[in-house]
């Protein structure tokens, strides 16, 4: 499987540190970068919607193994580009091995394939603002494990 997209625009450069991580040099073009991630094979597809709101979303039918592996390229990735700034809102069944990621992971998880209850949506949308309005450096990560549409509910009402 390859489903790996970062959005990269004159505004929303991948940083030295991602630079290093992908193997890459600062002078290599978007293209080179996007070429060379295009490579590896990642069972995840993680988005900058906006420079501080990113989506990351994990194949449905990935074996246990495989997804944690995913996930620890995913947490390396963002502590390299945002260091302690971002906060990991877990939209799947709850997990525990998520919230060992970064102290700053909140799991409002219900059941997959289910619509989640207004409450809910409500509390997923005040964390985000809080969490961006508290610093302009911080950003937001959706988590979704079995539909990318969970993530995009959120994003859409937020």
């Amino acid at each position: 499987h390859m489903l790996f997209f970062c959005q990269v625009s004159p505004a929303c450069t991948p940083s030295s540190d991602l630079n290093e991580l992908l193997g890459m040099s600062r002078s290599r073009s978007a293209e080179q970068v996007m070429e060379h991630v295009m490579e590896h094979h990642y069972d995840f597809d993680l988005t900058y919607i906006t420079e501080r709101i990113i989506s990351v979303f994990f194949l449905p039918d990935l074996e246990e193994q495989r997804y944690r592996r995913n996930l620890q390229e995913v947490a390396s990735m963002l502590k390299s580009k945002h260091q302690d700034k971002y906060l990991l809102l877990n939209l799947s069944e709850k997990r525990h091995d998520i919230t060992r990621l970064n102290q700053k992971v909140q799991d409002f998880g219900w059941p997959d394939l289910h619509a989640p209850p207004l409450d809910r949506i409500c509390a997923i949308c005040k964390a985000m603002e809080t969490w961006l309005t508290s610093d302009p450096s911080n950003v937001v990560v959706l988590h979704c494990k079995v539909s990318e549409r969970t993530a995009d509910l959120y994003i859409c009402t937020f």
